[in-house]
């Protein structure tokens, strides 16, 4: 179990040093898969429509209870050049957040988390 955990762990680590970037700023502190949605809302209420768009689908993913849809969201979410600092945090807070939750069920023995990980893996 101590493996999966560290595994988990690191993922998750990594996803965060990846959201970040090089640079002087802290990785975001994950946040509950509960508080994303009120998080993407408050953080790109004022986007211009195509990132707000782009949060709306990640939020209705997350909602309909896809996960791997919403991390990639997500994800495409905080890489866009046109984000404030705010909005690029909740990205990431939100993406931490799903990850840990798709690694989560992995470790639980979900066979689709699982193989979304090993995909996510082989595109790295």
């Amino acid at each position: 179990m101590k493996i999966r955990l560290s595994s988990a762990f690191a993922a998750t680590l990594l996803s965060a040093l990846l959201l970040t970037g090089c640079g002087d700023k802290p990785a975001p502190e994950p946040i509950s898969t509960a508080e994303v949605p009120k998080t993407l809302d408050a953080a790109f209420n004022s986007a211009s429509a195509e990132t707000k768009a782009a949060a709306a689908a990640a939020k209705d993913a997350l909602q309909k209870d896809e996960q791997s849809l919403a991390l990639e969201a997500l994800e495409a979410l905080a890489r866009k050049s046109d984000l404030t600092p705010e909005q690029r945090d909740a990205a990431g807070k939100a993406a931490l957040s799903v990850r840990a939750g798709i690694l989560d069920a992995a470790n639980k023995g979900d066979a689709a988390a699982k193989a979304f990980i090993e995909e996510q893996r082989a595109r790295k």
